[in-house]
């Protein structure tokens, strides 16, 4: 059984997209938690365990409480914006089976659907698992006594954009592990268009104050369109 760890701020149509999308999808055991940091109590009850910061304690807080809790050899963790594939076997099943047969990568996240600034990859690929710099939280797993041993989230690195991949992803590395994305294992990552391009906050919350580029709220638009995507794979439609 792998642990599941989503952490949520706000955009509850989000939080409700993944955790159904996982439910439906996922046949590998696993026990799903929900670190809140603010405005989803309402999926207490669509999950194993329901874990309340008061007040938001950040990203690198709710990873170090998941780092804590976890049981299982690999553990995932992830933002409450990421909606699995439909596959067979399963998405959990084949990154398990990853993590099995390279034990030279401390961690592997799923490909979103779209990479906003960074180059893709080419589902025809060969490969399954490429290496990467920085793997996000994008049901990303990891080898749990690994990041115990590397120092998990403690003491940031850096607060700017991506802080908490370069964090994490770092200490993987310079232990002697590498970290990669899957080539054809795909999750839908939504923009929000619905709130501007927003990346489904309020308006309130502005890109800025994400440490988003606020630059990209309509280039964004353009790829939060589900129709234009394989529903099972999430891979564009030809």
């Amino acid at each position: 059984m792998i642990d599941i760890f989503i952490c949520s701020y706000l955009r509850q149509q989000f939080t409700r997209q993944t955790i159904d999308f996982l439910k439906k999808r996922t046949e590998y055991p696993y026990r799903l938690f929900l670190i809140d940091n603010g405005g989803n109590e309402e999926f207490m009850g669509d999950v194993n365990y329901y874990i309340k910061l008061e007040p938001n304690m950040g990203i690198h807080a709710a990873w170090n409480i998941a780092l804590s809790l976890a049981e299982s050899e690999y553990f995932i963790t992830s933002d409450n914006d990421i909606y699995v594939s439909d596959l067979e076997p399963d998405w959990l099943t084949q990154l398990v089976k990853f993590m099995d047969d390279r034990p030279d990568y401390g961690a592997i996240s799923l490909h979103p659907h779209v990479l906003i600034g960074a180059v893709g990859f080419d589902p025809k690929d060969s490969e399954d698992v490429k290496e990467v710099n920085m793997c996000g939280a994008v049901m990303r797993i990891m080898r749990t006594e690994v990041v115990r041993k590397a120092g998990g989230w403690d003491h940031i690195i850096s607060e700017g954009r991506n802080h908490e991949e370069s964090t994490i992803c770092s200490r993987l590395q310079t232990a002697g592990y590498k970290t990669g994305r899957t080539v054809r294992l795909r999750a839908y990552h939504p923009f929000g268009k619905d709130q501007g391009g927003n990346w489904g906050y309020p308006e309130s919350f502005t890109p800025e104050m994400q440490k988003h580029n606020p630059a990209l709220k309509d280039y964004v638009k353009s790829f939060d369109n589900m129709e234009a995507y394989d529903p099972a794979t999430w891979l564009p439609k030809k």
